[in-house]
């Protein structure tokens, strides 16, 4: 009876090394995530942008063209990439799709909010969207 084994079998061994493994990869992954936020929101906020202009052209509003939403989008892209809106924005841009796209689509409706607010966050002017076909699509909102 003397001959017992004192501490851990090695399957309790091996699994314990295994969760330490894991638990290093999702502190590792963890820290990467916090250090590039910011560079993980911009890319969101660019697909979400090339897939809404997608889901846009597919449903085009009444007033609007291929060629403003492409303009819009364009805009809103190179200000992202180019760092001109402040994360406060970004947040508030990603807020904004998130209630948009509740539904799994865009609308005319939405796309118009989606299209102004692209507009008014690239910081270009003079995008050919015109304020009254925006003003008049979304009263019902």
């Amino acid at each position: 009876m003397s001959d017992q084994k004192s501490g851990m079998s090695k399957g309790c061994l091996i699994a314990l090394i295994i969760a330490a493994a894991i638990l290093a990869v999702f502190i590792a992954l963890s820290i990467v995530c916090y250090v590039k936020r910011d560079s993980i929101m911009e890319w969101g906020l660019v697909q979400m942008a090339e897939t809404s202009q997608k889901e846009i052209l597919a449903n085009l509003p009444k007033g609007v063209t291929k060629e403003d939403i492409e303009l819009v989008v364009a805009n809103f892209k190179i200000a992202v990439k180019e760092k001109k809106i402040p994360a406060e924005e970004l947040q508030s841009i990603a807020f904004m799709y998130q209630e948009v796209l509740k539904d799994k689509k865009i609308d005319g409706d939405e796309a118009l909010v989606v299209l102004e607010q692209l507009r008014k966050y690239s910081g270009v002017e003079g995008v050919p969207i015109q304020d009254s076909v925006i003003q008049n699509n979304t009263d019902g909102l």
